[in-house]
């Protein structure tokens, strides 16, 4: 069995008798042998990480490291907009990839981020590492909330924002008697909860409005993602099939909204094809929680995959997954990490390979 000892530890061979039966000469043979393998066991895993480090810079190298470039995304400072029909600012954050100012010329894929600083970080980390690597093509992202100074207090805004006319929380029956059992409890009407929403309105501000004016002050190609979780999950599904085209790509996690649904079985009724490139995932975990149950979380999600994978549309490339063990909040890093990798897979295929 070979062993393998830290950097700067001595180590002393146990004293042993040369099993050789040869002379002087074999016994001396004998042991140098062993010594140089010994040695070697130790050399081995300098020599591997002395492999790594160079196969990390290599990848840097190929994807980021060019004159000029920066170690990492650039994230701007905060703008405000108003939608037509609002009464509040949305806080927008752009991030700008490495290379961007490196290399004037080039355009870049734009990821659309919902629930704005909530998720800004996490999703431009990762969409950040994850091109360093090679596994995607270096992205412009774009968060879209309600203000950050509002704190946790502003996510109220995210039900105006994500839920178009016509939502529903749950269908007749357990689940919704559930719902209306639990708000009722803290003075809301289950009713009352989708009465001014404006999921429509804010879905044409971003595609309509925004976009145009961010295409004009940074370099962004004609190829948009959109990703959402919850009820930005639900919203992203939304979007699919309300304006269809007007993104490329979707990473939709842990929500569908039923009305997605009836959309989908109208779309499926005038067309033939669905040109994108879709990720829905969720956590298994969802399903044991009443809440989370109560609106279908995990069944509508993994319902609204199924219909558009068993509507076979020739240009249509679905992933689903449901994840072991994760619940509500701790799936959504991978739901990011697993989704760009499948949106982009495609892109991902003319950058360099990656060298591990």
């Amino acid at each position: 069995m070979s062993r393998s000892f830290p950097a700067g530890t001595t180590w002393t061979p146990p004293r042993r008798t040369c099993t050789s039966r040869s002379s002087t000469s074999g016994c001396r043979k004998c042991c140098a042998k062993r010594k140089a393998m010994m040695i070697s066991r130790i050399r081995i895993p300098t020599a591997v990480a002395g492999l790594l480090t160079c196969c990390m810079a290599w990848a840097q190298q190929n994807q980021v490291q060019v004159e000029g470039a920066h170690y990492a995304m650039q994230q701007l400072p905060a703008m405000r907009f108003r939608a037509e029909g609002y009464d509040y600012d949305h806080e927008v954050l752009v991030a700008l990839p490495a290379t961007y100012n490196a290399l004037p010329e080039k355009r870049y894929p734009v990821l659309w981020a919902m629930d704005g600083a909530l998720l800004f970080d996490m999703t431009v980390g990762l969409a950040g590492f994850y091109a360093a690597g090679n596994r995607i093509p270096e992205l412009i992202v774009v968060g879209v909330g309600h203000p950050s100074e509002e704190g946790l207090a502003g996510l109220a805004k995210r039900t105006v924002d994500l839920f178009p006319p016509g939502s529903s929380l749950s269908e007749p029956g357990p689940a919704l008697d559930y719902l209306r059992d639990e708000m009722s409890e803290v003075g809301f009407e289950p009713d009352a909860v989708f009465a001014n929403v404006k999921g429509d309105a804010f879905l044409a501000f971003l595609i309509d409005r925004l976009r145009p004016l961010l295409a004009e002050k940074y370099r962004m190609a004609d190829d948009h993602a959109l990703f959402g979780h919850s009820a930005g999950g639900a919203f992203t599904g939304y979007a699919l099939l309300a304006r269809p085209g007007a993104f490329d790509r979707y990473i939709i996690g842990s929500g569908t909204n039923g009305l997605s649904l009836t959309l989908e079985a109208e779309y499926a009724a005038e067309h033939d094809d669905l040109p994108a490139r879709i990720f829905v995932g969720a956590g298994d975990l969802e399903a044991n929680n009443l809440p989370m149950s109560a609106q279908r979380i995990v069944s509508r999600t993994v319902l609204f995959a199924e219909n558009l994978l068993l509507r076979r549309y020739p240009s249509l490339a679905l992933q689903t997954r449901l994840y072991r063990d994760r619940d509500h909040f701790d799936v959504l890093p991978i739901i990011i990490g697993d989704g760009l990798k499948w949106v982009y897979a495609d892109a991902a295929e003319e950058l360099e390979p990656p060298l591990y």
